[in-house]
């Protein structure tokens, strides 16, 4: 029975060779693309649950709220003494561990004589418990007794191969920062890619007690420096959200004890309303915390949520495809179904068959499917970054779960043709007489507008993402980030600075230097609070958020930020470098001056300084668009510069990098020259939004052409159909441009309503995802109009194919024909 079924599917599939090739190609697509995004949400949802405690495990995070009680500052870090005073407070912790990123000069010294010198970002200083609570793969050492004493390290198997030639390391020494050295107590395993961090340094946390370096005070009462990491194994069966309903009481006791004590708060001051601690879980850290200082880059549960709604949209139009050209085929098979009837065949027999039939397509299509994912699989990975492997025939449960999904979509897109066809009145079907299929167009036809109806909330997708990407690169940012190169910040420059200054200057390839704690593309995470501005004759507190920077009296010169009253600093002046401070427009706008002019050189004061305001700068936007333009302060502090910024003059790109390049090998020999573009920081800021757009235009594409191979073949089997009728219409003296327009009206008017049904879909999805952006562009309802039309074309095309070479035939072979 099943190999009579088998061998009578192939033959209807090589009768039909037209119908069977645009179910196949649109199922092996929707397919390939189903695998796809079946491995890339794998992939992400899988993020750090390879840790046996991952549903124990937390970090802790802190929030600023201004007065008013909104959120300014969200931080996945909090303040070094918040770790241990938790760990003493709730019984429930049972571990926990402080860790602290930076990046530092890492070099590798070998008779006096510097071998390797590298700039590293991933050094982290962690406490020896890091390794109770994560599962970290130890190749050689003790983790519990490793990273115990100071100025000890251990180093991923990454690094280790990066510094040391040797198998056995343990004992050896690496340089931090040229400052003190780091003895090799370990090599660990390089962290999974599904992890949210990587660290390639692990230093003892012990280190930082030294006064020289951090402090043991500092970590046991700076309540100021939200940069530590702290992670937290709770005991099992502990409750999350208990604790976390004691934090405000735990930041009434020890942090609002220590502000009144030396931060000079008063008396009624509330802890817990300027600031809140959450606990947040190990494994929502990928997907689901966008904080404003994360480790690394992030993905979105949206992104995860889109591309499986994408995906299946895909698997759906591929199959309306397969269900239109079934039930359209089936009138063509009456007489072959009225036979079998006649003979014998039950309905469940003729069932059978037909889903035999749509089930082999099936499979034939996922032969295909699988070959066109071992080469999407390389686009896949370069579109999103990732190294997602597909190791097929390694993997049983992926296999099992591919023949399963292949007898699932086979059933579902066959089921439906199948009952239309075993349903015809047998002695209708050999007299000639299709009717029984009647009514069965409607089916059709809501395909169709169903079809294209996604097909167009993607391409309005794609128009809209492409108009705001465009709006995101020519906005008038405020500054001049083009041939802008920023570079790290050394003490070691702070005595022959001027001297450095001058010799890049000197030369005509460099337009200015500037130095400043950030830089523009960067994050706003510092501020010394409110600030004080004379309003009559004394000082008034003014309650808002004021975002801090350090900057030099070059800064605002190299970023073309112009001052919009008063000066900038300057170096004749030798109190600007201690008591002058600059706000921007946003500032003097919440203070509420409406005459800026009138507060320049009056008394202002701000982080424990009355100083005196000597000037206001426009507007620019330091963040990205995603943020508004905050309050902002700038003062020089020189103790406090991370950055700098060079301007390199005209067309001499080349020269003047060679001739800063120079210039940091002869002031800083043991320093690495490496330069980022303040352009391609830029361009960063919206590699989300530019992949979005990427993987529109890419899925949009091929929503329309699986959609459009069903148009194709249900405009062919529609065309074929009435051969007759166009042959007669011809005799009858009907034009070419008649013919066309009477088998393209129907489609037409699917299209069109299929317009109507995309619409609203389109407007709210994008109006979401444009309200995540302080600034950007309205929907101009041209965009709309563009998608109908592009549709309508599309189909028009597909539609005329068919339709012009059967209105062009020769009406006496038409009717011969029929």
């Amino acid at each position: 029975m099943i190999k009579n079924y088998i061998k009578v599917a192939l033959r209807s599939i090589f009768r039909n060779k037209l119908t069977a090739f645009i179910n196949i190609a649109g199922l092996a697509l929707a397919i390939a693309s189903a695998i796809l995004i079946f491995l890339f949400v794998t992939d992400e949802i899988s993020y750090d649950k390879y840790h046996t405690k991952a549903e124990r495990i937390y970090r802790v995070t802190r929030s600023f709220h201004s007065q008013e009680g909104e959120v300014s500052l969200r931080l996945a870090n909090v303040a070094p003494p918040i770790g241990p005073l938790l760990k003493n407070d709730f019984g429930e912790l049972e571990v926990m561990a402080r860790t602290i990123n930076f990046g530092t000069v890492i070099g590798l010294e070998e008779n006096g004589e510097l071998k390797i010198s590298n700039s590293e970002d991933n050094v982290f200083v962690a406490e020896p418990n890091i390794f109770r609570i994560f599962d970290i793969d130890i190749k050689s050492g003790d983790p519990l007794k490793a990273i115990e004493r100071p100025f000890t390290v251990m180093l991923s198997e990454k690094a280790a191969k990066k510094y040391f030639n040797s198998e056995n390391i343990i004992g050896k020494r690496l340089r931090a920062n040229n400052a003190f050295d780091l003895e090799v107590t370990g090599v660990y395993k390089d962290f999974p890619k599904q992890s949210h961090w990587h660290p390639e340094f692990l230093i003892s946390f012990s280190t930082l007690e030294n006064d020289n370096i951090y402090g043991r005070r500092q970590l046991e009462t700076n309540w100021g420096n939200n940069s530590f990491g702290t992670y937290i194994l709770l005991e099992k069966g502990a409750d999350p959200k208990k604790t976390e309903a004691a934090f405000p009481a735990f930041l009434d006791k020890h942090f609002g004890n220590y502000a009144r004590a030396n931060w000079g708060v008063p008396a009624d001051w509330v802890a817990s309303k300027s600031t809140t601690l959450s606990l947040q879980k190990l494994t929502d850290i990928h997907l689901r915390s966008h904080l404003d200082d994360e480790l690394e880059t992030n993905g979105d549960i949206n992104s995860v949520y889109m591309m499986s709604v994408i995906g299946l949209f895909i698997i759906l139009i591929a199959c309306f495809n397969f269900i239109n050209l079934s039930t359209a085929r089936a009138t063509k098979r009456a007489k072959e179904v009225g036979l079998r009837k006649v003979v014998g065949a039950f309905k469940t027999q003729l069932v059978g068959q037909y889903l035999s039939e749509s089930i082999l397509i099936t499979f034939f299509s996922l032969i295909l499917a699988l070959f066109l994912s071992v080469r999407g699989i390389l686009w896949l990975n370069e579109f999103t970054g990732k190294e997602i492997s597909m190791n097929i025939f390694s993997n049983i449960a992926l296999i099992g779960g591919l023949i399963v999904f292949a007898l699932v979509i086979g059933v579902l897109a066959g089921i439906y043709p199948a009952f239309v066809i075993s349903s015809f009145n047998p002695a209708l079907a050999l007299k000639g007489q299709q009717g029984s299929a009647t009514g069965k167009s409607a089916i059709r036809k809501t395909l169709v507008i169903v079809q294209f109806s996604i097909s167009i909330v993607l391409i309005i997708a794609t128009l809209i993402t492409f108009q705001q990407l465009a709006f995101l690169n020519n906005r008038d940012l405020g500054y001049k980030k083009d041939q802008v190169v920023t570079l790290s910040y050394y003490e070691d420059l702070n005595n022959t600075y001027d001297a450095f200054h001058h010799a890049l200057t000197q030369s005509s390839l460099i337009q200015n230097v500037g130095r400043s704690s950030r830089i523009p593309t960067g994050r706003l995470l510092d501020s010394y609070g409110d600030a004080s501005v004379m309003k009559g004759d004394s000082l008034v507190s003014i309650p808002m958020n004021l975002k801090s920077i350090s900057t030099d009296e070059d800064f605002f010169d190299t970023y073309s930020i112009q001052v919009a009253a008063g000066r900038n600093f300057s170096k004749a002046i030798p109190t600007d470098d201690s008591l002058a401070f600059i706000i921007n427009e946003a500032a003097a706008k919440a203070i509420g001056w409406t005459n800026v002019e009138q507060n320049i050189d009056k008394d202002f004061h701000y982080a424990d300084v009355q100083g005196k305001l000597i000037g206001v700068v426009k507007d620019f936007h330091f963040e990205s668009l995603h943020q508004q333009i905050v309050p902002m302060i700038f003062l020089m502090r020189r103790d406090n510069y991370n950055r700098l910024s060079v301007k390199i003059a005209g067309n001499s790109l080349r020269e003047g990098l060679a001739h800063l390049e120079k210039t940091w090998e002869s002031f800083l020999p043991g320093r690495p020259f490496e330069y980022e573009f303040l352009s391609d920081r830029y361009r960063k800021l919206y590699e989300a939004e530019q992949k979005q757009s990427q993987l529109f235009t890419t899925f949009a594409a091929l929503a329309i052409f699986i959609a459009s191979l069903g148009l194709f073949g249900l405009a062919t089997f529609s065309t074929l159909q009435r051969m007759k009728e166009i042959g007669i219409r011809k005799i009858l003296g009907a034009s070419v441009g008649s013919i066309l327009q009477l088998l393209s009206k129907e489609i037409l008017i699917l299209v069109a309503i299929a317009n109507l049904v995309a619409w609203p879909i389109a407007w709210y999805s994008m109006s979401r995802w444009l309200d995540t952006f302080a600034y950007r562009v309205d929907m101009n309802p041209a965009i709309f109009v563009a998608g109908a039309a592009c549709a309508i074309l599309i189909a028009l095309v597909t539609v005329s194919t068919q339709t012009i070479r059967a209105a062009l035939g020769n009406p006496a072979k038409t009717l011969r024909y029929e």
